[in-house]
């Protein structure tokens, strides 16, 4: 028996970020054909209305209801010529790590890029990146490439500052509280 956090229908589909082939595409899908390799955003919009114009898909209005399930053999993107996103080159010809990467492009980096953009990093900021799991190292990322000229890490893991140093954090700081403003200070 399985207990579930949430409760769930029995083979309720889950999961909310994909990479795949597109089998099929509507009357009205002119951006993506039969046979490209695409990242399936874990949050897309209509692309008509104000939020997703304005770069929020995830409050689109009129957002697909019943959520995503693209934990699946096969799943049916709403919205495929504003969101899907085209990758060029046969996916046959990736790697495994390659094709890890570009699954990130579905989730968490969107997430840590949306971050950075969020808080309006532009070029020569001083930025500081709460936590070092998967979307904060994507947030480091989103604020280099906005021109970020300062990264702070907030980072307790040896290995993750070792990533979050390679991804453009230029300073790490492991402690909390108090300890972590007189270190930032010293690091001024």
């Amino acid at each position: 028996m399985v207990s579930w956090l949430s409760p769930r229908e029995k083979d309720t589909l889950v999961g909310h970020e994909a990479i795949g082939i597109v089998e099929e595409v509507g009357s009205e899908v002119t951006n993506v054909a039969v046979g490209d390799f695409v990242i399936a955003p874990f949050t897309h919009g209509c692309g008509h209305y104000a939020a997703c114009l304005a770069g929020f898909d995830g409050n689109c209005l009129n957002a697909p209801a019943g959520g995503s399930a693209y934990q699946a053999e096969y799943l049916l993107f709403n919205n495929a010529d504003w969101a899907l996103v085209k990758v060029p080159g046969d996916p046959k010809s990736f790697s495994d790590e390659m094709l890890n990467s570009l699954l990130s492009l579905a989730d968490v980096m969107a997430t840590g890029y949306h971050a950075a953009v969020s808080a309006e990093v532009k070029t020569g900021d001083t930025v500081v990146v709460m936590g070092d799991g998967a979307v904060g190292l994507c947030g480091i990322i989103g604020a280099k490439l906005l021109g970020a000229k300062r990264i702070i890490a907030m980072s307790r893991h040896a290995d993750r500052q070792k990533l979050a140093t390679e991804f453009g954090a230029t300073d790490i700081i492991a402690e909390r509280g108090d300890e972590a403003s007189r270190t930032r200070d010293g690091i001024d």
